[in-house]
This record gives C-alpha cells, sequence and structure tokens, in this order.
C-alpha cells in the first residue's frame, strides 16, 4: 500500500512538473506573439543595418511617419515607419526628388524588412520604383498614378526650362552643349488628403505577389505623397560636361 501510495505521488509530481513546464513555455509563446511597443520598434529599425548604411542620407533624422501594418479585418499585426532620404541622385541633376526608405516589422516573422519607394526617376522617366534592400526593383508605377505629383513636375519643368532660356545666350558656340547647375532650392514634400493616415492598412493583393504585403504597406504612399526635392535655381551652359556621380 505504502508503495502504491509513493508510486502515486511520484507520478503526480511528475504530471505537475511537466504540466507546469508545459504552460510556461505556451504561456512565453503567447508573450512572443504580442505587438511590440512603436519604441521598440523603432529601435529594431534604429539597429537595422539598412537603417546604418543610409542614415547619412536622411534629409531628417526622425521618420516621416510610423504606423501600424493592419489586416484585412483592421487588426494591427505590425509597424511600418518611413524616412526620407537622398537616393538615386546624379550630380548636378536639374530636379532632384528624395525618396522612401521605408522598413516594416511583422509579428509573425519577427524581423525587420526593408523597402526602397524610389522616386529619383520619376522626372526623367515617369516612373516611381518599388525596390528591396539592395536595391533590385520588385514593380514599379507611373506618375500618372498620382496626379499630385505629376502636377508638381509639370510646373517644374516650366520653371526649369524657363531658367535654361534665360541663360541661352551664352550658348552661342556649338561646343557649348552641356547645362549644368550650380545651386539648387529645396522644398519639403507633402500628403495629400488622408495619406498619411492609410499607410499601412491592408490591400487585397497583399498575400498573393512575392514581397507583397510590405510592397502593398507603402505602395499607397504613391498615389498622394510629394517627396521632397531640389530644383535647380542657378546654372550655366558648360564646354565640358562634368563626370556624373550616382547617390543611392
Amino acid at each position: 500500500m505504502k508503495s502504491i501510495t509513493k508510486t502515486t505521488l511520484v507520478m503526480l509530481l511528475t504530471v505537475f512538473v511537466v504540466s507546469s513546464i508545459f504552460f510556461s513555455t505556451d504561456s512565453f509563446a503567447t508573450a512572443g506573439n504580442e505587438l511590440p511597443s512603436k519604441e521598440e520598434f523603432l529601435q529594431m529599425v534604429i539597429n537595422n543595418g539598412n537603417y546604418v548604411k543610409y542614415q547619412q542620407d536622411f534629409i531628417k533624422s526622425e521618420p516621416k511617419l510610423v504606423n501600424y501594418l493592419r489586416d484585412e479585418n483592421n487588426n494591427p499585426y505590425g509597424y511600418i515607419a518611413q524616412f526620407e532620404f537622398e537616393y538615386g541622385y546624379k550630380e548636378k541633376e536639374i530636379i532632384q526628388l528624395a525618396s522612401l526608405l521605408t522598413f516594416t516589422y511583422d509579428i509573425k516573422k519577427k524581423q525587420v524588412e526593408t523597402l526602397i519607394i524610389d522616386y529619383s526617376k520619376s522626372y526623367s522617366d515617369g516612373e516611381i520604383y518599388v525596390r528591396d534592400y539592395a536595391g533590385n526593383v520588385q514593380t514599379s508605377y507611373q506618375v500618372d498614378a498620382n496626379k499630385n505629383l505629376k502636377n508638381y513636375l509639370a510646373s517644374l519643368t516650366e520653371k526649369t526650362e524657363a531658367l535654361k532660356k534665360s541663360n541661352d545666350n551664352n550658348a552661342t558656340l556649338v561646343d557649348n552643349y552641356c547645362w549644368t547647375c550650380t545651386k539648387y532650392e529645396e522644398y519639403g514634400g507633402t500628403y495629400e488628403g488622408m495619406c498619411q493616415t492609410v499607410v499601412g492598412t491592408a490591400c487585397l493583393w497583399g498575400d498573393k505577389v512575392p514581397y507583397g504585403r510590405l510592397i502593398c504597406a507603402g505602395a499607397y504612399i504613391i498615389g498622394c505623397y510629394v517627396p521632397p526635392y531640389k530644383i535647380c535655381a542657378e546654372g550655366r551652359w558648360n564646354t565640358r560636361c562634368p563626370v556624373e556621380g550616382f547617390k543611392g
């Protein structure tokens, strides 16, 4: 009888210990699925290698926005942060548009991912490119999709052409063929309407294409955002073109 009682107590103790371990692990897993605070997310971003890589090119140290990532039911499942930065600039270009370095955190993946919304070619070829952290193009959008930006670029074209014409009297020689900008004016970026608040909300195709959710999270901004830009304020015609450097 004593032997049976002793055996029963050992078994009960074993079950208790195993149960304690199981529930502790389950509790830990639940805690691990909790969304970190925005401060913790931003700290993860600051520690990210791509943040360190591009930090010197930031227009401002603080992010342009920090929003929740939300699913189709409007439930938050992560974060998105965007920084305006100089990317893809060619030296002496007449118009230089900033781009958006985008970081997201998905609670399921538990890692920070990077995306670049590249506006640098918006003026020259009318395209906004969405790139991965390595600069590879994932998709692109025509500037026409952003009426606000399209109108801005049209007005900038008028200004730059007027500047060139005012200096045409200096281009009397055949060899004077290269326009060089010597001074830029800077303008801040703008949001149209509710643009800032919808960045990070769900879209229907987010799970159906590679990088879908990541692209979707940042792409909403493309339709209503005008990035900061520099426009040539002074320039001259030169007989020799400068060697173009590429930034980004």
